[in-house]
């Protein structure tokens, strides 16, 4: 099978979910690369909601402490580790958090310090860039590439039954392998259903 990608920032509930539906559907999880993209980079310069506004300093946060980890799988590793204590169990991004989630990676705890300091933000420019890089355009979390193309989402508002995660997958790869496919979209209501872990 061919490789996924999956740019995805942490702390995204939408981006959680499409890591957690690819994990479970893609027949081949060794296959998938999980690499990072940041809301906070982003939405530099922009106005946001207040109930955004932590997000997007979380984003930040845990971006700074992606981008000293060298080695990509430690990093994907950090990264799941992440995400599945902020949206499947509630913890807040602070440094309790961040030191379990590099010890899950087999890390240091003190890569920890990264996240205070702007001395990393250049670096997760970077790091955010080679997601809009590879999707051609601006775009949020998460993007995707199957068979060599990279799209926005897909967006999912909850953890799709196996079943149907499989068949949602099969379809994907397929119109990733039609040259025209561009685009399909509708509307989403409420927040994300996240599952508990």
């Amino acid at each position: 099978m061919s490789e996924v990608v999956l740019y995805a920032d942490p702390v995204c509930p939408f981006a959680w979910l499409t890591y957690r539906w690819l994990t479970e559907a893609m027949p081949d999880t060794h296959a998938l690369r999980l690499r990072p993209m940041s809301l906070a980079v982003l939405n530099e310069g922009r106005e946001v909601a207040p109930a955004q506004r932590r997000r997007i300093e979380d984003s930040r946060v845990v971006g700074r402490v992606l981008t000293v980890i060298e080695d990509q799988q430690a990093a994907a590793v950090f990264h799941a580790a992440v995400g599945r204590r902020v949206h499947e169990q509630g913890v807040p991004v602070e440094a309790p958090l961040l030191r379990a989630a590099l010890g899950e990676a087999r890390l240091p705890a003190d890569l920890a310090s990264a996240a205070r300091s702007a001395d990393h933000d250049a670096a997760l420019r970077a790091l955010h860039q080679a997601s809009q890089d590879a999707l051609g355009e601006p775009g949020g979390s998460p993007i995707t590439t199957i068979g060599g193309r990279t799209f926005f989402g897909p967006v999912l508002t909850e953890l799709p039954a196996p079943a149907d995660g499989r068949a949602l997958f099969a379809a994907l790869t397929a119109a990733a392998a039609v040259p025209g496919f561009a685009e399909l979209r509708r509307s989403r209501d409420g927040a994300p259903t996240m599952p508990k872990g």
